[in-house]
């Protein structure tokens, strides 16, 4: 066979080829903001560490029972340059404070336990709207949640506390004789917050957290964007997009970010893994 026909049939093949398939598996994300990751199972092998690893993950927030194991994943995380927080999250929680305590306990307990091996802090995942009754006493509820955050943080100073919050939690409301939009009495008391900002582009991402962002950078606090990427409705989730899509829109996030104390938080990494190309 010419020379020029080997070029002309190698041409055609890649034509026909659909390029999402070139290098398939090998995409990565690449980004220079801070960037963290949702692990809900605690059962995943090694191969969902080392793609973190891979991915550039700075923190894992890691729901599980306060054992050794524990400690060897802190540890092992650490030699990575990867902080990991304590996932916890109950909507009961907001009325009641003891289980929640009961938890604070638990994890004191564990930092002396592993003082090689601790957590960097907390990471709060508490919805009120998850609660059932929450349409017939979302202020009521609200309010509540407010006062939650606000007691955890005061009364546990030493730890530093992530709160994950819906964009849309802008009810204003009245606490401690203050009256402002919700959202801004959780970034007053957390160290960081966690927008929820379930959108499918860019654009929408920051959007929909426009108002957090600037109340954030006014105080100096660090606030995280999320992207979802499991199974829900289209204008939520990147699933539908897959990978490729989703990493190209996070690299336009962040050079789209108005500020430098913004991050990127990833729900989650089972689902994040799952995404095709």
């Amino acid at each position: 066979m010419k020379k020029t026909s080997i070029i002309f049939s190698f041409l055609f093949i890649v034509l026909l080829f659909p390029l999402s398939m070139v290098g398939c598996g090998e995409s990565k994300l690449s980004l220079s903001m801070p960037l963290g990751v949702w692990w809900w199972d605690n059962r995943l092998d090694d191969e969902y560490f080392d793609f973190a690893v891979k991915n550039g993950v700075d923190e894992i927030y890691y729901y599980t029972y306060f054992t050794e194991s524990n400690a060897d994943f802190v540890a092992k995380a650490k030699d990575k340059g990867i902080e990991t927080f304590a996932l916890c999250g109950d909507y009961r929680w907001i009325e009641n404070y003891q289980d929640f305590q009961e938890y604070i306990d638990d994890y004191r307990i564990f930092q002396a336990n592993y003082p090689s091996s601790q957590f960097a802090g907390i990471h709060v995942d508490v919805e009120p709207h998850q609660h059932p009754d929450f349409d017939s006493r979302r202020q009521e509820l609200i309010t509540e949640y407010v006062e939650f955050v606000y007691r955890a943080t005061t009364e546990n100073s030493d730890i530093k506390f992530d709160f994950d919050i819906p964009f849309w939690l802008e009810d204003e409301i009245t606490f401690q004789g203050n009256t402002k939009q919700a959202y801004k009495f959780v970034i007053d008391y957390a160290n960081r917050v966690f927008v929820m900002s379930y959108r499918d582009s860019a654009s929408g991402m920051l959007s929909v957290a426009s108002e957090e962002i600037e109340y954030a950078f006014s105080l100096d606090k660090p606030i995280f964007l999320g992207a979802e990427t499991g199974g829900e409705e289209d204008i939520v989730t990147f699933i539908q997009e897959g990978r490729d899509y989703f990493y190209s829109q996070m690299a336009l996030l962040e050079k789209s970010l108005p500020y430098s104390n913004i991050g990127l938080s990833i729900h989650d990494i089972k689902r994040w893994k799952a995404l095709k190309n």
